[in-house]
């Protein structure tokens, strides 16, 4: 298969910054897993050649065939995405499974190393954010999860790591 100059961008990026990956077979996509915060996070990146575009997605760990969770992690998702700009949450229903896609267009068709390599840091990062919040769903049962308060259990912030400050000098 001759993969597109996208495709060689993105393979690029990997190489770059010493990120393991493999390749999908007869496919533009690449998959690969990195170690958050809060969780390892696996994700896909897929490159659409006839648009020049790139989809980095990644799949929550957890699933839940319990109808009363799905419906909280739906809100969960729909609330967070609210206070999005780049992305967004979406519901895979049958398994279950919270899952967030960041797609990219560009005008060239080799696109930017340094867009690709900063999607790639917000599909980790969002799907990290998130896991706390899923987790405590997850694990609640009958009254203490209907008791979730979604809108403010995704204000809360001691279950998320510090952003260390960067001065200027």
């Amino acid at each position: 298969m001759i993969y597109s100059e996208m495709f060689s961008t993105v393979k690029g990026v990997f190489e770059k910054e010493g990120w393991a990956f493999t390749e999908v077979e007869n496919r533009e996509v690449i998959t690969c897993g990195f170690e958050a915060h809060h969780t390892r996070v696996n994700l896909h990146v897929q490159v659409f050649e006839p648009m020049n575009a790139v989809s980095v997605v990644s799949e929550s760990a957890l699933r839940t065939s319990d109808p009363l969770k799905r419906d909280r992690l739906a809100e969960l998702a729909m609330r967070v995405n609210h206070t999005l700009n780049i992305g967004a949450f979406e519901m895979d229903w049958d398994p279950g499974q919270l899952i967030f896609r960041v797609t990219n267009l560009f005008p060239t068709p080799q696109g930017d190393t340094k867009i690709i390599a900063g999607l790639i840091h917000n599909v980790i990062g969002e799907m990290d954010r998130i896991s706390p919040f899923e987790s405590l769903i997850h694990r609640a049962e009958g009254p203490e999860l209907a008791g979730i308060d979604i809108a403010e259990l995704i204000q809360r912030t001691d279950l998320l790591p510090e952003v260390p400050v960067q001065s200027d000098t």
